[in-house]
């Protein structure tokens, strides 16, 4: 297909490309996630007898590597599919490198093309963000309407003293 719908991440290639992001990004959290319980919270753990956070990072840092480079080659820039909208597994690359760098700090600065990304994606200007800066979103009506309050809203014998 063509048009809008390639736009949008409908063909096959950049439905597979999608997915081959997301299968590195599985790797790489999981190697987090596995290194992170090893090394911080196994007090029985016969590697270490404390969390030895440059110990993990290094590790990490061995594994995300070579994750790092194969997401920077599925990459087109700033985002996966190349200079179009941000598709879902932009998000999710997002979310992971923001993980990422919260455990190990700088982990892709090396990347020029992570470091775009994340700097494009932080600075899309996204319909929900825009959204979020407006009246409408200040008044809560998403949620809840902030007035009347929820207690005016209850019958008044559950409004008022204790509720049993």
């Amino acid at each position: 297909s063509s048009g809008i719908n390639a736009e949008y991440g409908d063909d096959a290639a950049n439905q597979e490309k999608c997915e081959q992001v997301e299968k590195i990004l599985f790797s790489v959290m999981n190697t987090m996630v596995y290194l992170i319980n090893k090394i911080c919270f196994a007090p029985n753990s016969t590697e270490c007898n404390n969390f030895d956070v440059e110990y993990a990072r290094t590790r990490f840092m061995a594994k995300f590597q070579p994750k790092a480079k194969a997401i920077e080659d599925l990459l087109d820039g700033p985002f996966i599919m190349g200079d179009t909208l941000p598709v879902y597994a932009d998000y999710l690359l997002y979310a992971c490198l923001y993980d990422i760098n919260v455990f190990c700090p700088g982990a892709y600065d090396k990347s020029a093309k992570l470091s775009e990304f994340m700097d494009k994606f932080y600075h899309y200007p996204s319909p929900i963000r825009r959204w979020f800066r407006t009246n409408e979103a200040k008044t809560g009506e998403y949620i809840r309407p902030p007035v009347p309050h929820i207690m005016e809203l209850l019958p008044e014998e559950l409004g008022q003293g204790d509720i049993h």
